[in-house]
């Protein structure tokens, strides 16, 4: 099994035990790349849910991918070089928009986080960052 197959797997069970879109993407990419995660850092990804907590902004899985992408290529000191975290967080952001049509989180999920629907689109968008981070991570 590809590492890409072994994070949207990874991803999609987050989801579906009650993570939401940022946690899962963050943690789907990291487990893909081996890349151990503190618990206080998988806790940051939680307020990402639903936009910014629920406000329906970027989209958490967006913003989950990219946390990914800064925990596997980000930088520790301002010494360090951050051009290729940001090369990578921008392919991201680029590829999402044009796959998706929006980076807006009320526009993919149409404001509906009740219905059965809402689990499945965002488990799409789930599923669609974590390929894409990866991928990006991937040519870098």
């Amino acid at each position: 099994m590809s590492s890409e197959s072994v994070g949207v797997k990874h991803a999609k069970e987050c989801w579906q035990s009650g993570f939401n879109c940022a946690e899962s993407v963050l943690r789907g990419v990291c487990h893909a790349r081996g890349v151990e995660l503190p618990d206080v850092a998988k806790r940051m990804a939680t307020p990402f849910g639903g936009g910014v907590g629920r406000s329906e902004d970027i989209c958490g899985a967006l913003v989950g991918g990219v946390l990914a992408i800064g925990a596997a290529t980000g930088r520790t000191s301002p010494d360090e070089d951050k051009v290729r975290s940001y090369d990578a967080a921008r392919d991201l952001f680029e590829e999402f928009r044009k796959r998706y049509g929006s980076t807006c989180c009320k526009v993919l999920n149409k404001s509906d986080f009740r219905s059965p629907e809402h689990r499945t689109r965002c488990g799409e968008f789930v599923e669609g960052a974590t390929t894409m981070a990866l991928q990006v991570l991937s040519k870098g």
